[in-house]
């Protein structure tokens, strides 16, 4: 598999350069406001204009040359190599036996001009991804079917059968914008949105200074969430599961099953009516672009839910997986599941019901939260801390909570207001298994 050096595309400055090129364009026009049509496209000061626009472009191509000259790439049996930088030199490498998985990533930019990302996920977890950038799409895929070993590096070698991925799970448009409109905060916050603009239609000026940032913010938000659901597509693969989503800005993940820390599922008072869940993860090394955690299902029904489950989570550690699995997600206390006593009701009187827990042989299941109720799953060699929760109201009523805290994401096993005595005696019972681990 040894290479000779490479070069990345051309046109790679561009994908996202093009922003200097459109700052430029609006230093321009903010200059340029008081000049009249005919100075703007006749006269000495359209020559000087051009000058400085011509000097302007020159420098940003030379920078981009350069750019592009210095990043080089590299790939041996061992070792995948990456340089770049002109100033300051960046040389970053990964082993290909530490490599989980390669996700493939196009923003606007560069699915205008037919080129992808390669982002390295390596088996240490670390933050600091190796990256690819930018390749044409067909030859980032082949590069990254290569280094899996999913293709040949030579012609002549034969090329292995790879079985079609099974589609797991996928989110339709109308779902997708339906469970948008069907949020609290989103909701909550499109009827402020509407009741200042009406306000400001009406003539109050002073509404507009808190308008603007809210509408920014709301539509930054909804922007999030439509690019997370968009074309969301989940199938099974040989380690685990590969999601593909994104409108503007495409991304492709594979989520090793081995390296799943922890899982949480979460149905919104709305969605709870239409049997919709929503299912992110703690990954080490795969991180999304917006959060610590990922979504390997914005918006799903229960059987997506258990299909995605039954690669993620296959041995939840009882024989019963599908009837504690829907326990987990909705209430009660069947198949083994300790609730909270009816002496924690004034402290939680909408949740008190659905909090709950179930230690099994292999996880720890958790349950807790009113309007927005979640569902934790924490295998129990996942654990890598644990802490006690006990307020002032608590110690009263003799109520206790334990929290399980692992790495890769900040979801966390919460044993929310249970008995006390329960909660010491799962937490000796968790310390056993921590030191026996």
């Amino acid at each position: 598999m040894n290479e000779n050096w490479q070069r990345v595309h051309p046109a790679s400055p561009f994908v996202r350069g093009w922003l200097a090129i459109v700052g430029l364009l609006f230093i321009y026009w903010r200059n340029t406001e008081e000049w009249t049509w005919a100075e703007r496209v006749s006269g000495p000061r359209l020559f000087w204009t051009v000058l400085g626009a011509g000097a302007a472009l020159i420098v940003i191509l030379i920078v981009y040359f350069f750019s592009w000259y210095f990043t080089r790439y590299r790939l041996t049996d061992t070792h995948v190599y990456v340089n770049s930088g002109v100033v300051f030199r960046s040389q970053k490498q990964a082993r290909l036996d530490k490599v989980q998985a390669i996700d493939i990533a196009q923003p606007l930019g560069a699915r205008i001009l037919g080129l992808a990302e390669l982002r390295f996920d390596v088996a240490d977890g670390s933050e600091s991804v190796l990256r690819l950038a930018f390749l044409r799409k067909a030859q980032a895929h082949q590069l990254r079917a290569r280094i899996l070993g999913l293709e040949p590096s030579r012609p002549e070698e034969p090329v292995p059968v790879i079985e079609e991925q099974p589609l797991m799970a996928r989110v339709p448009l109308p779902r997708l914008l339906a469970s948008l409109i069907l949020q609290l905060p989103i909701l909550v916050g499109l009827l402020l949105v509407i009741s200042l603009t009406v306000s400001w239609l009406l003539g109050a000026d002073g509404v507009l200074a808190a308008l603007i940032p809210m509408a920014l913010g709301l539509g930054g938000w909804i922007y999030k969430e439509i690019n997370q659901g968009w074309n969301f597509t989940a199938a099974a693969q040989d380690a685990g599961v590969r999601i593909s989503y994104g409108l503007a800005d495409t991304r492709q993940h594979s989520v090793p099953a081995g390296r799943v820390q922890a899982i949480m599922i979460t149905a919104p008072l709305f969605w709870r009516m239409l049997g919709w869940y929503r299912v992110e993860v703690n990954v080490l090394g795969t991180k999304s672009e917006q959060d610590d955690n990922l979504q390997v299902l914005p918006v799903g029904d229960f059987e997506e839910v258990a299909r995605l489950m039954g690669i993620l989570l296959p041995e939840l550690g009882v024989e019963n997986q599908r009837e504690v699995l829907r326990t987990a997600v909705s209430s009660g206390t069947a198949h083994g599941f300790i609730g909270s006593p009816s002496r924690a009701k004034p402290l939680s009187p909408g949740a008190w019901k659905h909090q709950g827990f179930l230690a099994t042989g292999t996880t720890v299941i958790s349950r807790y939260g009113w309007l927005t109720r979640q569902a934790s799953f924490v295998p129990h060699h996942r654990v890598q801390g644990m802490g006690w929760q006990q307020g002032p109201w608590e110690r009263r009523r003799r109520l206790a909570g334990v929290r399980l805290y692992c790495a890769g994401g900040n979801i966390m096993g919460y044993l929310h207001q249970i008995d006390q005595d329960t909660a010491k005696e799962f937490m000796q019972a968790q310390a056993k298994r921590l030191v026996e681990r």
